[in-house]
């Protein structure tokens, strides 16, 4: 069986550098610089497939990340004798919550506190020696 390997990326189609562009141009732009830093090492010493994963912070995905989508959802409906639409539909929403979670975190940062948790060492039941 040959290993599949992929690569995310998300960009923000509303940046000012990408004003004057159409959004096809930037998802197949970052679908060819991941695939031309990737591709051709991951065929080559790792014997598998390459596939850039790419997403906008609006939600949009990208040409191959569709892909991927559709066919795990197909092999899941087969598996599992579930309907095709509400799996796939299942998968777009898990991705795109991850993506919320993932920039909300970005900009706010992690709420958990920094401190770890005290250890409480009970001196009654320890034996030194002096």
């Amino acid at each position: 069986m040959q290993s599949a390997y992929m690569d995310v990326r998300v960009f923000h189609p509303n940046a000012p550098s990408y004003i004057n562009q159409p959004i096809i141009n930037l998802y197949k732009s970052r679908e060819a610089a991941k695939r031309q830093a990737y591709g051709q090492r991951v065929r080559e010493v790792e014997g598998g497939t390459f596939t850039p994963l790419v997403m906008s912070t609006s939600g949009g995905v990208g040409r191959e990340f569709e892909k991927m989508i559709r066919k795990v959802a197909g092999r899941v409906a087969n598996r599992t004798g579930e309907n095709y639409n509400e799996i796939i539909n299942h998968l777009r929403t898990r991705l795109r919550f991850a993506l919320l979670r993932a920039c909300l975190l970005a900009i706010r940062g992690d709420r958990q506190k920094i401190c770890p948790v005290p250890v409480v060492v009970n001196f009654e039941e320890e034996d030194f020696l002096v």
